[in-house]
């Protein structure tokens, strides 16, 4: 699979997980620095993922801000996972005073399980996606974005954790 990043093509990683399968597990750290199981995290929630390369960047920070914002009075759980160390998702939420639950993927398991890698700037990221995962563990939604420098579809991933 292929994404554009400026309209530069990028080869993204391995095989994405289909609507309708098990969420794959991954070892991430959440924001105390403590390894996790992804799928002790989800367990039992409908749950929102929300992948992003670098949350230091704009696009980024509008993906989670708004994905914050338009969950904060929803009964689902929201996360946002990405590359970013532990230090750089707790400092982004001290200084935009928000407490959006983070999980890093500095090993690059996550990206490997769901088949998000890319190569961007040098660095291995994993590419712009949104997963809507049921409270059974299963990807009811997904969108892996064309452009990785586009926003997510917010209002459809929104749509599909209604209705669950």
């Amino acid at each position: 699979m292929q994404v554009t990043f400026k309209g530069d093509p990028i080869e993204v990683k391995g095989i994405q997980p289909s609507v309708g399968d098990k969420a794959p597990n991954a070892t991430v750290t959440n924001n105390k620095g403590d390894k996790v199981e992804l799928e002790d995290v989800i367990k039992g929630n409908v749950t929102i993922l929300s992948v992003v390369p670098d949350v230091l960047t704009r696009t980024c920070e509008l993906q989670t801000k708004n994905f914050a914002k338009k969950t904060a009075d929803k009964g689902y759980k929201y996360i946002t996972l990405g590359r970013n160390t532990v230090e750089e998702f707790n400092e982004w939420n001290k200084e935009n005073n928000l407490n959006v639950d983070t999980y890093t993927d500095a090993d690059g398991e996550f990206g490997k399980a769901y088949g998000l890698n890319i190569e961007l700037g040098g660095d291995t990221r994993t590419t712009r996606s949104v997963f809507v995962v049921d409270k059974d563990g299963v990807i009811q939604y997904k969108q892996i974005v064309d452009e990785v420098a586009d926003e997510p579809d917010y209002d459809s991933a929104l749509e599909a954790a209604d209705k669950l």
